[in-house]
């Protein structure tokens, strides 16, 4: 009876060893196969590990030695890569396959669908992994803020969410900001805004855009403000330091202020430029600005405008302090006791996952 009991126990035990040993089989495999990328230098020395992506100048390159670490592209003489990846270059052309070692110095071969192409590193301003998985496409940056002065008794806090995800031809992000301020001769002022964008990537740097936006301002005395756009633009200028976007189209805005009884709803244009610069000599910055004109169509001589600029410093990996500006402008406000202007400055700190 003991035997005949304690048998199927052995084997059930025998039959979940092994599901346990399979799986630690294959989670080796799988961390072996993604530690298969490599990059070489012109001294000889080469390090073997992950690809993450490049841009703005540096390769991301995930060892088990190291974590991820930045590496000026600069100095990078060969890479290979056992995957996808989207490979941009200065002319807006992007390659997509896997990177082979190019005989030649300061090159990579990208093998695409219709052949391997051969690019020089000092033309490659971006590479992407397209990956399988979906949650390691997303880009995440948080940051938050806080500012007290003793002498007016103001306080300020201030949050932002950025959330972006991408692959070979199309990238979706979300982008949240709220700004509060107390006072305690005035009353709280909020400035928040939700930002949903899709873009499609066209060829020769071309693009399509759209998307919705929320925001709130009582500084101008809006409520809520809803805006659906639709457009397109074309990045003019694409280097390892620098860039510049010029987008433009229509939007569709419905806006309720405070003491309007009704919404009231316009048809819209806008233009926008994004200017942003980069360095990765001590101190490392980075520098994003935006300028957006959005003339009414529906309301004669109504224009409106957003700008804004920032500056972050990494003072650590992937840890940045943040100061930033902003501005926005509405030459005929809908409220009555809303002002035309509303700007400030806050500082934060700010995290990239």
């Amino acid at each position: 009876m003991v035997f005949s009991h304690s048998l199927p126990t052995l084997r059930l035990s025998r039959f979940f060893s092994s599901i346990v040993l399979a799986a630690a089989v294959l989670t080796v495999s799988q961390s072996a196969m993604a530690d298969t990328d490599v990059v070489e230098f012109g001294n000889g020395s080469r390090l073997i590990g992950e690809v993450k992506s490049m841009g703005r100048g540096r390769l991301s390159f995930d060892t088990d030695a190291t974590g991820i670490i930045r590496i000026e592209w600069g100095d990078v003489e060969h890479l290979s890569a056992d995957r996808d990846i989207q490979v941009e270059i200065l002319t807006g052309a992007r390659f997509f396959g896997r990177i082979s070692r190019s005989e030649q110095g300061s090159a990579v071969i990208v093998e695409t669908e219709d052949g391997p192409i051969e690019l020089e590193n000092q033309l490659i301003v971006s590479m992407n992994p397209i990956e399988s998985s979906w949650k390691e496409a997303i880009d995440l940056r948080v940051s938050a803020g806080y500012n007290f002065t003793k002498a007016s008794n103001v306080t300020q806090m201030n949050v932002g969410v950025d959330l972006s995800y991408r692959t070979r031809k199309r990238i979706s992000s979300a982008d949240f900001s709220s700004v509060i301020s107390n006072s305690s001769n005035n009353e709280s002022s909020q400035r928040q805004s939700l930002d949903l964008n899709y873009t499609r990537l066209r060829a020769n740097r071309w693009l399509n855009d759209g998307g919705i936006r929320f925001e709130r301002n009582d500084e101008l005395g809006l409520n809520l403000r809803t805006s659906l756009s639709a457009g397109g633009g074309r990045i003019l200028t694409q280097t390892d330091h620098s860039s510049v976007m010029l987008k433009g189209g229509l939007k569709a805005t419905r806006e309720n202020s405070f003491n309007e009884p009704e919404d009231i709803d316009s048809l819209e244009s806008y233009v926008k430029t994004i200017w942003e610069w980069y360095r990765y000599d001590t101190p490392q910055l980075d520098w994003s600005t935006s300028l957006e004109i959005i003339p009414s169509l529906t309301e004669s001589g109504r224009v409106r405008g957003e700008f804004d600029a920032t500056l972050r410093w990494e003072i650590i990996n992937d840890f940045f302090w943040q100061l930033e500006f902003y501005e926005s402008y509405d030459n005929q406000p809908q409220s009555v006791t809303g002002s035309q202007t509303d700007y400030g400055v806050t500082t934060s700190v700010s995290y990239k996952f």
